[in-house]
């Protein structure tokens, strides 16, 4: 059972495919959320701050596991660009998901480069999303939006898929947030490549992004073993790994 979230750009409907699904493909079911303050969420009054998505996780999980079909067991969450960073609260949150995967990140404790040095629509959207029109206001509460004393507490194998020059959330905080993690981790980096991780030769020679991160997930879930490494893939293809 794949928990999918989606990024601030789009919307859950994108996450599951008509035909040919990497998830069902793989043989998992798939519940795509509009987490708090995504879509249809604030039209319900249920906006974005950290409580909400520390309570979201258990709220998925309970739901999810009085149905018959769904093994309790193997509840994996998956999250793109800004669900990389509600993915990981939620999982931290909630001990029964089993592993969680990441990619495209927004990992910078308080935001500060996607909502001050990108593109304006960004923080536009992100107030609505939070339920702010006082920007002094929102400024202080994207000081809130952190990973910091909730990852260490996952303990579930992680994985975060990121591109080397991510533009909206620079790397030196996903290379903190991962040694600040004492479970089951891997840290997989592509050359090159911006913040929607691809397009560069490093997802084109090396393996595909979406398929690594579904193989990956799935074999978490089959209960295949994992070592913790930092994965640099580079311009050729070529994987250079270390332990972390």
């Amino acid at each position: 059972m794949i928990i999918v979230i989606p990024g601030m750009d789009s919307f859950k409907e994108t996450s599951v495919a008509l035909a040919n699904d990497r998830w069902m493909m793989r043989g998992a079911a798939v519940l795509a959320i509009d987490g708090p303050g995504q879509y249809e969420s604030p039209l319900l009054g249920v906006y974005v701050s950290m409580q909400n998505w520390i309570d979201a996780g258990p709220a998925v999980v309970d739901w999810l596991i009085r149905r018959p079909e769904i093994d309790p067991q193997k509840v994996g969450v998956t999250g793109t660009s800004f669900g990389s960073f509600f993915g990981t609260i939620l999982a931290a949150n909630e001990p029964r998901v089993a592993a969680t995967a990441v990619i495209s990140t927004c990992l910078e404790p308080g935001c500060h480069t996607i909502f001050e040095e990108a593109s304006p629509t960004f923080k536009k959207r992100f107030m609505w999303m939070s339920n702010y029109t006082d920007e002094r206001q929102f400024d202080e509460f994207v000081k809130t939006l952190t990973w910091e004393g909730h990852v260490e507490k996952i303990r579930s194998p992680y994985l975060v898929v990121a591109g080397e020059a991510d533009e909206l959330s620079p790397l030196e905080h996903t290379e903190r947030m991962i040694h600040a993690m004492s479970g089951p981790r891997q840290f997989v980096v592509y050359a090159d490549s911006r913040h929607s991780v691809g397009n560069v030769p490093a997802a084109n020679l090396g393996p595909f992004p979406p398929t690594l991160v579904a193989d990956w997930l799935m074999a978490r879930l089959n209960g295949k073993p994992l070592k913790s490494e930092r994965w640099l893939v580079e311009s050729t293809g070529r994987i250079v790994k270390a332990a972390l």
